[in-house]
């Protein structure tokens, strides 16, 4: 009963996830208006732009739908529930088993959740790949530090963290000079951080050769592992798993 409580304290709105989409009437709203002032006046009628295509990306760190087990700010734990985190956003939705809506959450009271993604196997063991979420405190921002972050490793000395982030590149079909791209689009443009053990946060490229100039101490080490596993760290899944050998939990 207690867990249930607290789940119904964490929706705070719903919306739905069927969007509706509408025409452009040639009388209707403001291009209408303008239509007839134009048929009245004996002008030219202004014809609605219909060149938009929309918006492509998705603005979630994973588009599908992954049962997430919640850890809430006072440490109670919840039973599996469908979870999108929607990073340009900053927010996470649950889906109302029932209508099939998006339920957003009142994430000031979650402190960590993860995902299980059963369509991407963990390497090392098989099992479904589990991501692991939490505050992002070691932010160099302030603003940041109640973002979530994905922990790709989190052993005796260090601790990898993947920071999504979606930027939005818009259309530019308007003018002489526009590039005649149609089509808001959804970019990923994640930052990885590398903290070491003196508590130091280090931006890095998600590649084995910045990650050895992050941890210098374990550059030899992590060498010596890439060639043992025969991998080459271009991957989030490799470079977590090249970690996990030197800097075990």
């Amino acid at each position: 009963m207690k867990a249930l409580l607290v789940a119904a304290a964490l929706v705070l709105t719903t919306a739905s996830t069927h969007a509706q989409q509408s025409g452009t009437s040639f009388t209707s709203g403001a291009n209408g208006q303008e239509n007839l002032k134009a048929l009245i006046n004996g002008s030219p009628t202004v014809v609605p732009d219909t060149r938009y295509e929309g918006l492509r990306g998705s603005p979630y760190a994973v588009a599908r739908w992954l049962p997430a087990v919640i850890t809430t700010s006072h440490d109670a734990v919840l039973q599996p529930v469908p979870l999108k985190y929607d990073v340009f956003q900053r927010r996470l939705l649950m889906r109302n088993p029932q209508k099939g809506d998006s339920i957003q959450l009142n994430d000031n009271l979650i402190k960590s959740f993860v995902l299980t993604d059963a369509l991407l196997p963990d390497l090392a063991t098989g099992q479904p790949y589990e991501r692991h979420f939490r505050r992002f405190l070691e932010a160099p921002e302030m603003r940041q530090q109640a973002e979530f972050v994905e922990v790709l490793h989190a052993g005796k000395q260090y601790t990898l963290l993947k920071r999504y982030v979606k930027k939005l590149d818009q259309a530019s079909y308007k003018g002489a000079y526009s590039s005649d791209k149609r089509y808001d689009e959804l970019l990923d443009k994640n930052e990885y951080y590398l903290r070491r053990p003196d508590g130091t946060l280090e931006t890095m490229k998600p590649t084995l050769k910045a990650l050895q100039a992050a941890a210098p101490k374990l550059a030899d080490a992590l060498k010596a592992e890439a060639g043992k596993q025969k991998i080459n760290g271009k991957s989030d899944a490799e470079l977590a798993r090249l970690l996990n050998a030197v800097d075990p939990a």
